[in-house]
């Protein structure tokens, strides 16, 4: 009887118990959240390293390079010039030896004057010639022959005038003139000395300043590529910056290439004076500059690191690189992208395609 009343208590009391657990917010326990149980990594944004300098010895010099030579042998009179002279155009550089040229032209003024003389007279003569064959005072002969010997005298004036010409001409070269403003970059002729029709005397620049190097053949430098320039005798003067505007052909002989640097600004020093140009490092591909803890499985040169997909939920992706070489406590390795993220310790248990958190995250070494 006892037991029949305990039982239906009971009964009655486990609904009103779970009535009860629902009121007070009973709930069953949580599962932990996800990201809890992933695996902490720290992570590195990687960015380019920047090369190293090449260090070469250029010419400081202008876009053009004109060599000054007389059209016509002869001896130097005179050298108005000397090395680094700054000159304008039409200044006289050289002179020749002229007495025979000024001779050529004074007799040749006295041809053509006496050739217009000759073509003035055979005109008036013929105009007076004109009609008189009709009325009968001279035969139609004679008119046409007058005619002809005209026509002759004005050819041998017109003769005479083109040979004046030519021996002004000839005075006028005898005087080598600059042909336009810039610097002199070398004398090579001596006063008193005979020299031949297109030898050297002179050397200018003229045009933009520039600078010029040779650099071994096979290069990478191309047109755009960056360039420092500095002076040797002060070398703790802040560079001035300069650009690859040109790439010369390769000499056969030296297998060297010749560079063309475009300035931001001028050098205070003379041209044709030596600089020092600093060239970044020839690189086949981007290398970027990782710690060494973030490189798996390393074999002499190559070595895996492992890089991570964006989203809120980054994955491991395996990316294979190349070893360039070392610097302190990082590797510099190629096969990465500018930007790219990666684990900076690298874990054997990881996994390819494995979610991981990030704890950290820094940009650039």
């Amino acid at each position: 009887m006892v037991c029949r009343t305990c039982s239906e208590a009971l009964k009655r009391a486990l609904p009103l118990f779970a009535a009860g657990c629902l009121l007070a917010g009973c709930k069953p326990a949580s599962a932990p959240a996800q990201h809890d149980t992933l695996p902490a990594v720290q992570v590195l944004r990687v960015q380019e390293d920047q090369p190293e300098k090449v260090l070469f010895a250029g010419r400081y010099t202008a876009s053009r390079i004109i060599p000054l030579a007389p059209t016509q042998a002869g001896r130097l009179r005179k050298i108005a010039v000397v090395s680094g002279q700054s000159v304008h155009q039409g200044d006289a550089l050289a002179l020749l030896e002229d007495r025979v040229l000024q001779e050529q032209v004074a007799q040749a003024e006295g041809e053509a004057d006496a050739a217009r003389a000759d073509a003035a007279q055979a005109e008036a003569t013929y105009k007076r010639s004109r009609g008189l064959d009709t009325a009968g005072g001279l035969s139609a002969g004679t008119v046409e022959e007058r005619g002809y010997a005209r026509r002759m005298a004005q050819g041998k004036a017109r003769s005479a005038q083109a040979a004046l010409m030519q021996a002004r001409i000839q005075l006028a070269e005898a005087t080598l003139r600059a042909p336009e403003d810039g610097q002199i970059l070398s004398v090579t002729g001596v006063a008193g000395t005979l020299v031949g029709a297109g030898t050297e005397v002179v050397r200018m620049a003229a045009g933009a300043p520039e600078v010029r190097l040779q650099v071994p053949s096979p290069s990478a430098w191309r047109v755009g590529d960056r360039a420092e320039v500095s002076l040797p005798a002060d070398p703790a003067a802040r560079p001035v910056q300069a650009v690859v505007q040109e790439t010369g052909a390769v000499d056969g002989a030296s297998q060297m290439q010749t560079l063309r640097l475009r300035l931001e600004q001028t050098l205070a020093v003379p041209l044709n004076s030596l600089v020092r140009v600093a060239l970044p490092a020839q690189r086949a591909a981007p290398v970027m500059r990782v710690p060494l803890t973030a490189l798996v499985e390393t074999h002499q040169t190559h070595a895996q690191v492992w890089a991570l997909t964006d989203g809120d939920t980054p994955r491991l992706v395996l990316r294979h690189v190349d070893i360039a070489g070392l610097r302190g406590a990082d590797a510099l390795v190629e096969g990465l992208k500018a930007g790219e993220r990666i684990v900076t310790s690298g874990e054997a248990s990881f996994q390819p395609d494995q979610a991981v958190q990030m704890i950290s995250q820094a940009s650039g070494r």
